[in-house]
């Protein structure tokens, strides 16, 4: 199949639709004859800091010279950024290739948008022979299409907060349990500092399942940081200092529990203190505080999109430069979301808002949007755009803050990047 054609064929099948489950995943990959099967896998949920803690295996992992498969979600500009392998998206003719075997496997037309291309993604891991697979969930984890690898080498938890109550239950032990259904029989268990509510579910299933526990209970602590250049120095433990360009207040934790994960796989996927160096100092993983020059003016990406991440992101934006500057904050989220835990952590911090919808189906109408901002940050101007393209360019033009915030969403923070890549390059 032509990638464009694999594209529409993809797209028909709708993002908007989650149907939780493995019984139809499972069918089709045995059509297909089990290409995760034979994966060594390290399998990764949480409610956040899923992608970072995975981009930092990868990272580290190929810096140490393995073959690595990269698959997360969602994607900020292409689809095909979600399967990656040696840092490099899948091409288009072998995307094209793999997502037509996949939909031929697939003729009772049942697989959902998210399961085909972790379909397409166990294939090209397959064929490409890596030596581990890095996974992040895309919804969950005991129903996630991912968790069909039934032998990972770790299962590993980053954080536990409410997001998804629809989905994963109203209550956080419920969400911890559904999380916590990665773990499989015997196979290692990495966790982040959890409440206690949510830690006693982890403890509970690993014990359940004969499975070590690991707990990364204290963050390596931030020492300095280089704001304009998206890079901070974290110390370990041990006193040992690390350059990430990745900034956010919330890195340290990810990449303490990181660190525990392979030193505790020491023995199967051994890693030598260079590639810690080399993998963290050449990590680049967009939309986590990523500040970007347009003239003299100051544009921030930040995929915060549920309380946790919000709470972080007012952390991070308390402790930067330009917290004390006036900003304007573009926002747009989706309908099933917590609005009114996603404006909370920030609400104080709010001076001028315009609210946009993310290109997305499931977008919550910024009217909506607005309502809820004047409500819980009265003293903020509020405005609303049509689109992020027109907030964006009113902004930049306008005479309006040196600085603007673009958050709420990894759909709007990703056709944010794409706008503003475009601006530069017409520049």
């Amino acid at each position: 199949m032509e990638y464009l054609a694999a594209r529409k064929a993809l797209e028909e099948r709708q993002e908007t639709r989650i149907e939780l489950g493995l019984s139809r995943v499972r069918r089709h990959l045995k059509r297909l004859g089990d290409p995760h099967a034979g994966l060594a896998v390290l399998h990764v949920a949480g409610t956040n800091g899923k992608g970072s803690v995975c981009a930092m295996l990868d990272s580290v992992l190929r810096a140490a010279g393995y073959r690595v498969g990269l698959y997360t979600s969602p994607h900020l500009f292409d689809v095909r950024e979600r399967v990656k392998v040696d840092g490099r998206w899948i091409p288009e003719k072998d995307f094209g290739r793999l997502m037509g075997r996949a939909l031929r496997a697939d003729k009772e037309r049942t697989l959902t948008y998210f399961e085909l291309l972790t379909s397409v993604a166990f294939q090209w891991f397959s064929e490409r022979e890596v030596d581990a697979a890095v996974l992040e969930t895309g919804l969950g984890g005991r129903l996630d299409a991912t968790n069909v690898v039934e032998r990972p080498l770790a299962s590993i938890i980053t954080s536990l907060s409410m997001d998804h109550m629809s989905f994963l239950g109203e209550t956080l032990p419920e969400i911890a349990a559904e999380k916590a259904g990665i773990i499989k029989r015997g196979c290692p268990v990495f966790c982040g500092s959890l409440s206690p509510a949510a830690l006693n579910v982890v403890t509970a299933k690993a014990r359940a399942a004969g499975s070590a526990l690991t707990v990364s209970r204290l963050p390596w602590r931030s020492v300095k940081v280089d704001w304009p250049r998206n890079e901070q120095v974290l110390e370990d433990f041990h006193g040992r200092r690390w350059r990430l360009h990745l900034l956010g207040a919330g890195q340290g934790a990810n990449a303490a529990l990181a660190r525990s994960v392979l030193d505790g796989l020491f023995g199967v996927l051994p890693v030598e203190e260079k590639a810690w160096e080399r993998g963290l100092a050449q990590l680049a993983w967009p939309a986590r505080f990523a500040a970007r020059r347009l003239g003299r003016k100051t544009v921030i990406l930040d995929g915060a999109h549920n309380p946790e991440a919000m709470r972080n992101l007012a952390e991070t934006w308390r402790r930067s430069p330009w917290a004390g500057r006036r900003a304007r904050w573009i926002m747009g989220v989706m309908r099933d979301k917590d609005v009114d835990g996603i404006i909370k952590p920030v609400a104080p911090y709010l001076r001028e808002v315009v609210t946009v919808r993310p290109p997305s189906p499931r977008a919550l109408e910024p009217v909506t949007l607005a309502r809820a901002v004047r409500r819980l940050a009265p003293a903020a101007r509020v405005t609303v755009e049509r689109d992020p393209q027109t907030a964006l360019r009113s902004w930049l033009e306008g005479p309006g803050p040196g600085v603007a915030l673009v958050c709420g969403s990894f759909y709007l923070v990703g056709a944010a990047g794409g706008i503003i890549h475009d601006i530069q390059a017409s520049s």
